[in-house]
């Protein structure tokens, strides 16, 4: 686990190069890229988990996002694009693309509603963490002119 989660904290901290995230920045976008693999790894563990493992994920990457934002003082989105890159389904979408062609469409549309059904597993996740510690971490005052 320890390994994966290295190796989810390199490809985070390699995205957010490419997205020109800036370098005293990118170790951030890394903890938060491993602690959102540990996590979906261990819920992964459970039977019968399915898709809670990206869904938790997800959920880890955008509460810690909207933590480092706050902290350092910048978008969410340079926290969440590159963590989040490594759960995106990329590869059951090119699985059921080459079923599709081979003629296998029961696989093909297995692998492809998997990868739909992970997509929004992501979205709801990150969504959720949204929604939830927004208001929680940046309150808004009731008689503010901002």
């Amino acid at each position: 686990m320890i390994q994966q989660a290295l190796f989810a904290a390199l490809t985070t901290m390699a995205f957010g190069f490419l997205y020109q995230v800036r370098t005293s920045l990118l170790w951030i976008s890394g903890v938060i890229g491993a602690l959102a693999w540990m996590a979906s790894l261990t819920v992964s563990l459970i039977p019968g988990a399915g898709l809670l493992g990206d869904f938790v994920g997800a959920f880890v990457v955008g509460s810690l996002a909207e933590v480092a934002a706050l902290w350092k003082k910048q978008p969410v989105t340079i926290f969440v694009v590159p963590a989040i890159i490594s759960f995106v389904p990329g590869y059951m979408v090119y699985e059921s693309m080459v079923a599709f062609l081979k003629n296998h469409f029961n696989q093909g549309l297995r692998f492809g509603l998997t990868a739909i059904f992970s997509a929004a597993a992501l979205s709801l996740g990150l969504a959720l963490a949204t929604a939830l510690l927004r208001p929680l971490l940046r309150p808004r005052h009731p008689f503010s002119s901002h």
